[in-house]
């Protein structure tokens, strides 16, 4: 006995210096945990150390006994209030004040289950140890408290906390054992049995020994698991059950149930009414937040995150809502011009940066009834519900907002913006007095996305109202496109040909081939409609693949009727930075047994604008191969005189608005016709560099009189014949031979089919030799004739007053 007790003392003395050593390792939340645990492990000693010297005077009598034994019973219910403190403080073990709270509840709720069990196992007519069990020492019964709670707390703490939890279950074993080993010391002193005080004093010792290694190496334990949902009741049935079980078996034993089992009943209701009642508050609260999370949420699922404004999918709520209720609704599209620029010169930082400010201008200009929205990317959209005239007045304030200079760190941004503005009851558009349904919202994105479409088409920076007629230019543009790609593959596509004439004789030299589109049910497809469409989806090297090899085609079958003439390809910027152009200009030649001198390519003054050093790369790889190369529509745009001399061409054709001029001018202070001043320049400036000049729009015998005198040798114009199939051409060709010059015909009508005889020459053109300065940098001008060119348009036009490439014919 005497062992038990000097060993259960040192091992609640070392435990408590573990606490005390822990301490001094802790911080924050832990050390004042760990202060709470060392305050009840020293009270706890204590009541130990005065147990054991009680137990040693057996011969006290009950007085004294019962005296020691409340002096033990205080202190140790004490020690499990403070133990049971330092649980609760510990970080992670309780997440909230109603989270503390509802553990605390269920603690006692399972605490007052177990007093109650305890109470009827030791009380009549049960009594589980006897005659020995009797209540001689009322002041124990806070003990008996203190033990319940405590094994009941850390029971609820133990099951809930998250895995591994094994030192967190150790310190609550330890907090439980003792206050347990403290009440059988305090049992064993009131009722005189030794035996019992050192078994609860070795049960302390070992419970304090329990706590201290926990809390020595314990790690944060991770926030306690309270599930409202799926585990939070759970633990109510299980005191329930074992209070009705206990009650069951002491009635069975004809017990009777006295103040105390009243008061614990009363209190484990008390605790389950209360528990049930905050656990339905903080479920009405958890759905609160839930309502505003998912409101939130659901905000943000209608909000562009970058501009703060309404993204797609809000203005389509905000759109279909207007159109249930029959609202009146103008809805403009609006569209940054260049923006893609500001992302690859600047950044994307910089055009985030500049789509927010774009953001807070749109909201500047926000009426009460306006949403302005971010449909993605450059992309804006402006509902409103102000008249048409209002809404217009809305389209102009926002392009001059936008197209203020958007200032950055690094320099000002500079953007316009498109307006296409579409509404309910618009001509054509979305009904307004009828019945609108779903379909009148995609029907009033599309307007708007045509009027947009449309703003962009004539030029930027401007305001459209949608039209029922764009809406057929669009169908019309998707149907031209989809033919366009199956019109090689059913032979739709052929050749016209436009004489090229030797100048003052106008004998045919050549023509130049034009590229036409007959669809059995669209009928006549003008070039000017199907050869962007082809630039844009991409179908303009098939086109030119084919137009090139017709084009060496026919002339091969020209040269070998012993036909002199040259043919001429216009290459779009697309083939002509293609890396194998320049192969496939070479197989076509070698295919069809064509002298490369005799084909000439066709570059417009508009190409040459972008990008010179990548021309003349391409140009000079083109030149190897010996084909010639020459300058379309020359004064139509921005080449300049120095990159005229770097670029490596033989051919200069001068647009028609310099051969149209209003008045021909007379020679100063001399005899002679009548000429074009600018042609004359030209001419001059094209045989000082060592080039051939052809003057291109020739219509009128005035105008063929001015470029004659001004010293040009070759002409293209209606004056000469419009485009005709590839045999009358050839009719043409055969009557320069056989027929005698003839005065030009007049330009009447439209010959373009007709393949009326021209007037013939009686020798064909012979170049002009280059200045010796410039000779050394080109080949040898021998080589340089535009030996009997034909030139093959690739791209469309059908008036003179179009420009850009070879459009204007």
């Amino acid at each position: 006995m005497i062992a038990v007790a000097v060993l259960s003392g040192l091992g609640a003395t070392v435990a408590t210096g573990l606490l005390v050593i822990s301490v001094r390792h802790r911080s924050g939340g832990y050390r004042q945990a760990h202060l709470l645990l060392v305050a009840g492990a020293t009270v706890a000693t204590l009541s130990l150390a005065t147990g054991l010297t009680a137990v040693a005077t057996q011969g006290h009598h009950q007085g004294e006994r019962t005296h020691w034994a409340t002096v033990v019973a205080i202190g140790i219910a004490v020690s499990g209030f403070l133990g049971c403190a330092g649980l609760l403080r510990m970080p992670g073990v309780v997440g909230s004040p109603s989270g503390a709270l509802r553990l605390l509840l269920d603690g006692v709720s399972v605490a007052a289950a177990f007093w109650f069990v305890g109470w009827v196992l030791f009380s009549e007519p049960t009594r589980l140890l006897g005659e020995t069990t009797h209540l001689a020492c009322p002041p124990i019964l806070l003990a008996t408290v203190s033990a319940a709670l405590a094994a009941g707390l850390n029971a609820v703490v133990a099951a809930r906390a998250p895995r591994p939890r094994a030192r967190l279950a150790g310190l609550c074993c330890g907090v439980t054992n003792t206050v347990c080993g403290g009440l059988g010391v305090a049992g064993g002193l009131c009722e005189g049995l030794a035996w019992l005080a050192l078994t609860g004093g070795a049960v302390l010792a070992v419970g304090l020994l329990s706590a201290g290694l926990a809390v020595h190496t314990t790690r944060p334990p991770g926030q306690v698991d309270a599930d409202l949902i799926r585990r939070d009741s759970e633990y109510a049935f299980i005191p329930m059950v074992a209070m009705a079980a206990s009650a069951t078996y002491h009635l069975l034993q004809d017990g009777r149930f006295d103040a105390l089992a009243i008061t614990a009943g009363s209190i484990e209701g008390f605790a389950l009414v209360t528990r049930q009642y905050l656990t339905l508050h903080d479920m009405r609260g958890y759905a609160a937040r839930l309502a505003e999370r998912e409101a939130h949420f659901r905000e943000l699922a209608h909000t562009d995150p970058l501009t703060g404004l309404a993204n797609r999918r809000g203005l389509m709520r905000a759109l279909a809502s207007a159109v249930a209720g029959r609202e009146p609704v103008v809805l403009l599209g609006l569209d940054l011009d260049g923006f893609k620029h500001v992302n690859d010169m600047r950044g994307h930082d910089v055009g985030d940066a500049v789509l927010a400010e774009v953001g807070r201008r749109l909201r500047a200009e926000q009426g009460s009834d306006d949403l302005p929205a971010r449909l993605g990317g450059d992309e804006f959209a402006v509902l409103t519900h102000r008249g048409p005239q209002d809404a217009d007045r809305l389209a102009q304030a926002l392009l001059h907002a936008l197209g203020e200079a958007y200032e950055q760190p690094d320099g000002p941004v500079f953007l316009s913006v498109s307006v296409g503005v579409a509404g309910r009851g618009d001509p054509d558009g979305a009904a307004g007095s009828r019945h609108v349904d779903e379909s009148d919202v995609e029907v009033l994105l599309r307007h708007a996305d045509l009027a947009l479409r449309h703003a962009k088409q004539q030029g930027k920076n401007r305001v459209e109202r949608y039209d029922a007629t764009y809406e057929r230019m669009l169908r019309r543009r998707t149907t031209v496109e989809h033919e366009l790609r199956g019109a090689i593959g059913r032979g739709e596509l052929r050749l016209a040909f436009q004489p090229v004439a030797s100048l003052p004789s106008v004998r045919p030299v050549g023509a130049e081939a034009l590229l036409r589109w007959r669809h059995p049910e669209l009928g006549t497809v003008g070039p000017d409609e199907f050869i962007p469409l082809a630039e844009e989806c991409g179908m303009i090297a098939a086109l030119g693949a084919w137009v090139l090899d017709q084009a060496c085609l026919q002339l091969s079958r020209w040269l070998a009727d012993g036909h002199d003439v040259w043919v001429s390809v216009n290459v779009s910027p697309r083939e002509l930075h293609a890396e194998e152009y320049v192969g496939q200009v070479a197989e076509a030649l070698r295919a069809h047994g064509v002298p490369p001198q005799r084909l000439v390519l066709e570059v417009t003054e508009h190409t040459v604008a972008t990008d010179v050093d990548a021309l003349i790369r391409r140009l000079t790889a083109l030149r190897r191969t010996g084909v010639r190369i020459a300058l379309d529509d020359f004064g139509a745009g921005y080449s300049s005189l120095g990159q005229l001399r770097r670029l490596p061409i033989d051919i200069l054709k001068i647009d028609h608005s310099l051969v149209a001029e209003h008045e021909p001018v007379h020679p100063v202070d001399r005899e002679g016709p009548a000429f074009a001043p600018m042609v004359d320049i030209v001419m001059r400036l094209g045989h000082q560099l060592g080039l051939e000049v052809i003057a291109e729009g020739v219509t009128s015998p005035t105008e063929l009189a001015a470029v004659v005198a001004a010293g040009c040798r070759f002409g293209q114009g209606a004056l000469f014949g419009w485009g005709v199939p590839a045999e009358h051409l050839e009719a043409l060709l055969d009557a320069a031979t056989s027929v005698g010059p003839r005065p030009a015909p007049a330009a009447d009508g439209d010959p373009a089919e007709s393949g009326a005889p021209v007037p013939v020459a009686t020798e064909p053109p012979t170049p002009r030799a280059a200045p010796s300065a410039v000779r050394t940098e080109r080949e040898d001008p021998s080589e340089r004739v535009p030996d009997q060119a034909a030139s093959t348009q690739l791209r469309p036009g059908v008036g003179r007053g179009v420009r850009g490439g070879a459009v204007h014919r």
